[in-house]
């Protein structure tokens, strides 16, 4: 006679009891992501934390470390979401949360400015090989952006450009607002010229921390200035289109970060001190009206892109540090204004002299450049 075989255990759902929850797994579970499809943040947060103490079964334990870092990312604690993020795609790789886990690491970690670790994230990203065009986009994208913020600008470069051949081959966002994909692939060119543009400088400096003079000019100003202002508009423009974006954050940094160039450029262009051609007190008094006439718009320029920044913020109910970042600038432009027209108060000429003394200069630089062409050909 065959010997009895024992019957198979009885398996009794864990009952989970705590002051404020009962239940068992499944039911928290599946009340924590009904709490989460109702936006009720704090709720779907402690149930998800009660569920990751026990810990949960395995075949939840993904599902609910991407939900609980879900209900962090609603409750607006960044940090925190992105910490839980980058653990469920670290201890489940296979799982289906990981992937879409990696892109909430990335856009979280923009968000908080983690450039190194946006960098690593990128790269554990773009490891994978379940990734779609837009992912690598995203993914490229964000690595170009952490290379660049770290000053390698070369290898961003070769990132970004992946990432627009992407975006060209697939028409990613060709028309209308542009998804945060292609956004941060366009913010990054920006800071990519941008940084490029301000590596150019005019004055060399001194290396006792002494006021610079007419002799550490660069001799080659006029190329450097031009090169300058190219690489301003170069970056202004692809800041332009990602200040398209769906997604009002790449809107405020695109914003701000072409406000930030004007300033700059001011800043560097009126550290330049007189030409050893102006000798009395007279003729530099000249040179200085003329340089804060002239390049005063510069000021204007970037108040005015500041401002615009500020209203689309306030329309896109964006609130980040950006945000704030550009409410500082337009009170510090605003008072660099101020403080130009109270410089050229102190000059014994009107700004219509200057102006006028400005436009002689510049028909003269106009017809000595005809004249170079002219004997050179």
């Amino acid at each position: 006679m065959a010997p009895t075989q024992p019957p198979p255990p009885i398996r009794v759902p864990t009952q989970i009891v705590t002051p404020t929850l009962d239940g068992s797994e499944k039911e928290l579970f599946e009340r924590g992501e009904r709490a989460l499809l109702g936006q009720r943040w704090r709720e779907a947060a402690d149930i998800f934390e009660t569920l990751v103490r026990l810990p949960p079964q395995e075949s939840l334990a993904p599902s609910v470390l991407f939900d609980l870092a879900s209900a962090y990312e609603g409750l607006e604690d960044r940090e925190r979401a992105r910490d839980r993020f980058r653990e469920a795609a670290q201890r489940f790789p296979r799982d289906k949360v990981a992937r879409p886990a990696w892109l909430r690491v990335l856009s979280l970690d923009v968000y908080l400015e983690q450039w190194k670790d946006l960098g690593d994230a990128a790269e554990a990203l773009l490891a994978r090989e379940d990734l779609d065009p837009v992912d690598r986009m995203t993914g490229l994208g964000a690595r170009g952006l952490a290379r660049i913020e770290a000053g390698d600008d070369v290898r961003a470069m070769i990132d970004v450009q992946n990432g627009l051949d992407l975006v060209e081959e697939h028409r990613y966002g060709m028309t209308g607002r542009l998804p945060v994909a292609a956004s941060q692939l366009r913010f990054a060119l920006g800071e990519i010229r941008r940084t490029r543009s301000e590596r150019i400088q005019f004055v060399k400096p001194s290396a006792n921390g002494e006021l610079p003079t007419a002799a550490a000019v660069s001799p080659d100003f006029l190329p450097k200035m031009e090169a300058r202002c190219q690489g301003l508009l170069d970056a202004q423009a692809a800041y332009g289109d990602a200040m398209r974006s769906v997604d009002a954050h790449w809107i405020a940094m695109s914003g701000y970060r072409v406000g930030e160039m004007y300033k700059r450029l001011h800043r560097d262009l009126m550290s330049i001190p007189p030409t050893l051609l102006t000798k009395t007190d007279k003729q530099k008094s000249i040179f200085y009206a003329i340089m804060h006439l002239r390049y005063r718009v510069l000021l204007e320029k970037g108040l005015d892109m500041t401002k615009r920044t500020l209203i689309l913020g306030e329309q896109q109910l964006d609130s980040s540090a950006w945000v704030r970042r550009a409410e500082e600038m337009k009170r510090d432009i605003e008072q660099a204004l101020e403080e130009e027209k109270a410089i050229f108060a102190t000059f014994p000429f009107t700004e219509q002299e200057v102006q006028g003394a400005l436009d002689i200069l510049k028909k003269k630089a106009e017809k000595q450049r005809l004249a170079r062409e002219k004997a050179s050909k």
